[in-house]
């Protein structure tokens, strides 16, 4: 039981040493705040307004996705040998 006493002080400890500080990265729009209350609704409004207005964008198009066997072969992942096939199941070195 005395273990936990000390672990407890001394966790209590540092948090009291950590002081609050001022964030370093500037984001240029939202954060937190609109995470967490959502888009103010003037905003919304505006969107909303601003959409009716335009015509509707053409969709976006993807790339095709390419399958196993139409990857290049430079690109293509190299064979495991069976040393290597042992290797991995014995969980690394002996």
């Amino acid at each position: 039981m005395q273990v936990n006493v000390n672990m407890s002080s001394v966790a209590g400890t540092a948090w009291r040493a950590v002081k609050p500080h001022i964030p370093m990265i500037k984001f240029r729009k939202g954060g937190l705040t609109e995470l967490v209350q959502g888009p103010p609704e003037p905003m919304v409004a505006a969107a909303a307004a601003a959409a009716m207005k335009k015509p509707a964008a053409a969709p976006v198009q993807s790339a095709p996705v390419l399958e196993e066997w139409q990857v290049p072969l430079k690109y293509r992942r190299e064979t495991i040998t069976e040393e290597e096939i042992e290797f991995i199941n014995r969980g690394g070195p002996a």
